[in-house]
């Protein structure tokens, strides 16, 4: 695949992820994938290294966030099998309050697909959040 069609089917899986679109996160994942979140995860309950199964449970469930996040994408680099996007997200919660944070996504592709995430992310701020 070309690093352009790679850049594309990356930002279709932050969409997706973004509103939980679990079929449309699936059907982007590599039958191999893993997603793995920095942070320990008995530190951090989302940190850590998860299988395609376990991510793709995770997608397929409704969100916090009704109507999901707003992503706003920045910089994306891509080179070989590799695509380094940057976001900023936002999403309100049913009480009110408004979760925000940055990230950096680098991802692996095989045959189209993405087989490897790995996410960054401001995880005192998750903490502190939730």
């Amino acid at each position: 695949m070309s690093t352009e069609a790679n850049k594309q089917t990356a930002l279709a899986l932050l969409r997706a992820s973004a509103i939980h679109d679990g079929p449309a996160f699936e059907n982007l994942m590599h039958p191999d994938a893993t997603y793995w979140v920095i942070g320990k995860p008995h530190l951090f309950s989302y940190g850590g290294e998860q299988s395609r199964a376990q991510i793709c449970a995770y997608m397929a469930s409704p969100s916090i966030f009704p109507g999901g996040v707003k992503s706003t994408i920045g910089a994306i680099t891509a080179e070989d099998d590799r695509v380094a996007v940057e976001v900023e997200t936002e999403g309100t919660l049913p009480d009110g309050r408004v979760y925000t944070n940055v990230y950096h996504y680098l991802m692996w592709f095989k045959d189209g697909k993405v087989l490897r995430v790995k996410e960054y992310l401001d995880t005192q701020s998750a903490a502190e959040f939730f």
